[in-house]
């Protein structure tokens, strides 16, 4: 081959790398690093509501719903993530994304191997605040006094 023409053609397999790695770089990450980047976030941002936390769920369906997909995939680390991030989102004092979190672990692991973190998201349950009252529902007029909406 001539020099010209072994330079046109590095210089094409150089810019074909270059296209297959950069549609490489394109690709999503993967559902786990997507959930901890939206976790970062909803924590720097420390709101119990809005747009992080909205995506931080998301990123979280994402991971759950692509590793439920597996066939013997063990599911350790997503239950785990939800009991630390009932733990990180009590501890910013957001009690509902914390609720919320430890009722989805109880709620969506409920084999045998998980009994361990399903008992401590229970135990954290206790320990957060009542949840607001449900518009409708029983009003507390005094001390475990409830009354129907109705009767007042």
């Amino acid at each position: 081959m001539s020099g010209t023409k072994a330079s046109v053609l590095a210089a094409a397999t150089a810019a074909f790398g270059l296209l297959v790695l950069g549609g490489c770089a394109q690709l999503s990450q993967a559902p786990d690093s997507d959930y901890r980047q939206a976790l970062e976030k909803a924590l720097t941002a420390g709101q119990c509501d809005g747009d992080a936390v909205r995506d931080l769920w998301s990123a979280y369906g994402r991971w759950y719903g692509v590793a439920s997909s597996i066939a013997g995939h063990p599911m350790t680390d997503e239950a785990a993530v939800l009991l630390r991030q009932g733990d990180q989102f009590r501890i910013l004092n957001c009690p509902e994304v914390a609720r919320a979190s430890y009722q989805m672990l109880i709620r969506r692991f409920p084999a045998d191997r998980f009994t361990p973190l399903r008992e401590a998201a229970q135990a954290s349950l206790r320990s957060l605040p009542a949840p607001p009252p449900v518009a409708g529902g029983p009003i507390q007029v005094g001390p475990n006094q409830l009354r129907p909406p109705a009767a007042i």
